[in-house]
């Protein structure tokens, strides 16, 4: 079995890698894709990732042109230098992170405790959530925001409630009609694969394998406004001091 990070994307030498392991698999295809058995993967860092693939949610080719608007949907993980200059920016979120602070507009959503929503686990299972409290204020689901925004700009997406967003999840990926089940990967599109990254031909530059996450704490939004993560942070990652359990407090995120 082998298993890579996904942060040997974020390395020069990424396609490299992925070429080099991908020719190992294919001369032992038979042991690594057996019934019941996938021993190539890919393991994602970012939760949202999995579904994202399924869907077919991945990024295209860069514009060349100027950029006069961005549309940051829960996007934290950005900086100053990623907005264009002189872009009119709409951040989607709901805990007010990074993102917030470069947007022109703010759209209040709702948190994972918040709505009933479908998620793919990084083992590839859809899950499905209900709502424990309601979103606070002007808060709204992701998806009835951005079914909104479709109604004003003239162009209507024909959802008006979760089960039809849901049916349509269905139509593009059929692996989200079974909750809690893992659909066994295809051999015949699995070997498309590993032929597509044969024939890279990516030659190596020796960059080194170095961590992609700096903090293990502060990985996203939710864990960035907790006062207990930020107390492990710098307990942990600083290692100037071991804390025990009775300098945290327990804290629950509405």
């Amino acid at each position: 079995m082998i298993i890579i990070g996904s942060g040997v994307n974020d390395l020069p030498d990424s396609e490299y890698v992925f070429s080099s392991v991908s020719k190992i698999v294919n001369q032992h295809k038979d042991k690594f894709f057996q019934e019941n058995w996938n021993g190539y993967n890919v393991l994602q860092r970012a939760a949202s990732r999995a579904a994202a693939y399924d869907i077919g949610f991945v990024p295209q080719a860069k514009e060349t042109g100027k950029t006069s608007f961005v549309y940051l949907l829960e996007a934290d993980e950005i900086s100053a230098s990623d907005i264009p200059k002189d872009a009119f920016v709409v951040y989607q979120g709901h805990h007010g992170d990074v993102g917030a602070q470069y947007a022109d507009v703010i759209l209040p959503g709702a948190t994972y405790t918040e709505k009933s929503a479908t998620y793919v686990n990084t083992e590839g299972r859809p899950q499905q959530t209900r709502a424990a409290v309601p979103p606070p204020g002007a808060a709204r689901e992701d998806w009835k925001i951005i079914r909104a925004i479709s109604e004003v700009a003239g162009a209507t997406l024909p959802y008006d409630d979760v089960h039809q967003v849901r049916d349509r999840l269905r139509d593009i990926a059929p692996s989200f009609a079974h909750y809690n089940v893992v659909e066994p990967s295809s051999v015949a599109v699995a070997s498309l694969g590993l032929s597509t990254l044969n024939k890279s031909g990516a030659k190596s530059a020796k960059s080194l394998l170095t961590p992609v996450i700096s903090d293990y704490y502060m990985t996203d939004s939710i864990t960035r406004a907790s006062s207990t993560m930020a107390k492990c942070s710098v307990a942990f990652s600083k290692g100037t001091h071991r804390p025990d359990e009775s300098e945290f407090k327990i804290e629950a995120h509405a």
